[in-house]
C-alpha cells in the first residue's frame, strides 16, 4: 500500500488582525495524497483553492491544524529550516514559468542543485536524465527567450523534478499556454505520474487539465466539497469534472 507524501488534517486559515474583521478562507480541510499520485484541486474563484496550494506549498502559514509532507510536520516550522525544507522537498511549477531570462535552459534546471551545493558532474547527470523524460534535451543551450512557451513551461517542469522532490506543486501551470502546448505539457505530466512515479498536486480553474488528473477534489467557500477519481477514460472523467462544477454553481446560486 503506498504511502501519504502529503497529510493536511483540519486545517484552517484565517486572515486579519486581532480587533479587525477576519475572513476565515479554509474552514478545516483535511485531505491526503499518495506517492505518486496526480490530485487535482478545482473551485470557484474565492474558494480557497490557492490559499490550500500556499499552504501545503509552505508559502503561507496555516492558522491552525497540521500539515506533514514526506513524515514532516512544516507548520511550525521556521526561517533556515522552513527554507531547507522547501529546497529539498518541494518542487514547484508555475503559470508564468519563473524562468532566469540571463541562464540557459541548463542553468536554470540545475538551479536547485547548484543552491544545495551538488557536485557539476552529478548536476550535468541529472539535468540530462530529466530533460530526455521531459523531450527538451535539444534546447540545453539555448536560453529562455529562443525557445517556446511550451518548451519554457517543461523547463520550469524539469527544475521542479530535478532534485527529486517529495512532491511537484503546479499552480495553473496550463495558464499561459495555447492549447497545442497545453495539451503537450499534461501528457509530460501525465507520464511522470504513470511512469516514474512523481507525486503532483496541481490547482486548476481548467477542466481539459483537471482530465488527466487521477482524483479531483473540489473546494467550496472554504471547504472539501466533494472528491471524485478517475476510473474510466479521460473523456468520461472529464464529463465527470463539469457534472460536480454545474452541482457546485447550482448550490451556489441556491444560497
Amino acid at each position: 500500500m503506498k504511502s501519504a507524501v502529503v497529510e493536511v488534517n483540519q486545517v484552517e486559515k484565517v486572515y486579519g488582525k486581532r480587533n479587525e474583521n477576519h475572513s476565515r478562507v479554509l474552514k478545516g480541510i483535511t485531505l491526503s495524497v499518495k506517492e505518486g499520485e496526480f490530485v487535482g484541486i478545482m473551485g470557484p474563484s474565492g474558494s480557497g483553492k490557492t490559499t490550500l496550494l500556499n499552504v501545503i506549498s509552505t508559502l503561507d502559514q496555516a492558522t491552525s491544524g497540521t500539515v506533514e509532507i514526506a513524515g514532516t510536520d512544516i507548520v511550525n516550522m521556521k526561517g533556515n529550516a522552513l527554507s531547507d525544507f522547501r529546497a529539498q522537498k518541494l518542487g514547484f511549477i508555475f503559470q508564468d514559468f519563473n524562468l532566469l531570462e540571463n541562464l540557459s535552459i541548463y542553468e536554470n534546471i540545475a538551479l536547485p542543485l547548484s543552491l544545495q551545493g551538488v557536485s557539476s558532474k552529478e548536476i550535468a547527470g541529472k539535468v540530462q536524465e530529466v530533460a530526455i523524460k521531459l523531450g527538451i534535451e535539444a534546447i540545453l543551450e539555448k536560453y529562455p527567450t529562443a525557445v517556446s512557451g511550451g518548451q519554457k513551461q517543461r523547463t520550469a517542469a524539469a527544475r521542479a523534478l530535478v532534485h527529486n522532490p517529495a512532491i511537484i506543486l503546479a499552480d495553473e501551470p496550463t495558464g499561459a499556454l495555447d492549447s497545442k502546448n497545453a495539451k503537450s505539457l499534461l501528457e509530460a505530466m501525465h507520464d511522470l505520474h504513470e511512469n516514474h512515479h512523481v507525486s503532483i498536486m496541481m490547482v486548476t480553474h481548467d477542466v481539459f487539465s483537471a482530465s488527466y488528473c487521477e482524483r479531483i477534489l473540489f473546494i467550496q467557500d472554504g471547504l472539501l466539497y466533494k472528491e471524485i477519481h478517475r476510473n474510466g477514460s479521460r473523456e468520461a472523467f472529464y464529463q465527470d469534472i463539469l457534472n460536480v462544477l454545474g452541482k457546485m454553481s447550482s448550490s451556489k446560486e441556491a444560497i
